[in-house]
């Protein structure tokens, strides 16, 4: 089972479109998650058809930012539990009948809100008791030498 994120920075940019797809002809994930779309729904849909993925979710961007997208192939079932325009959480079976839980999220980008974003991540996690992968950008840095610009944050 493979399984990518990735924030796109806009999809309907041809550029990117074509990295999308050369990832999906390089690693034939199962299921990827979008950030960072820019997209509505009529885009992702588009999209999903020329990559040639057999379902999608998507949550529309928010003025001309956010929007998060998903597509999986038929070799797993998906069924959407919750989303917001920071996270979509599914259960997922494989094609092993395994049963597990994926979290696609993205962290506000916004310093003052941080901590809704951790509050939401706690409450997600206490959701279920299935085997639980979260992936996606979580905003926030984890040693101040990455940094680039701007105040060092408090943690």
């Amino acid at each position: 089972m493979k399984c990518v994120a990735w924030n796109v920075r806009e999809l309907g940019n041809s550029m990117a479109f074509r990295g999308l797809a050369d990832l999906k002809r390089s690693f034939d994930p199962d299921i990827v998650f979008l950030m960072e779309t820019k997209a509505e729904n009529s885009t992702m849909e588009i999209c999903r058809v020329r990559l040639g993925f057999s379902s999608k979710l998507s949550v529309d961007k928010i003025g001309r930012s956010g929007g998060l997208g998903m597509f999986w192939s038929d070799r797993v079932d998906v069924e959407l539990l919750s989303y917001s325009r920071f996270h979509i959480d599914v259960k997922v079976v494989s094609h092993m009948s395994k049963i597990w839980r994926l979290t696609g999220f993205y962290g506000d980008p916004d310093p003052e809100q941080k901590h809704h974003t951790w509050t939401l991540l706690h409450r997600l996690q206490g959701f279920s008791d299935l085997p639980w992968l979260c992936f996606g950008d979580f905003n926030e840095i984890l040693e101040d030498a990455k940094k680039e610009g701007g105040r060092i944050s408090p943690r």
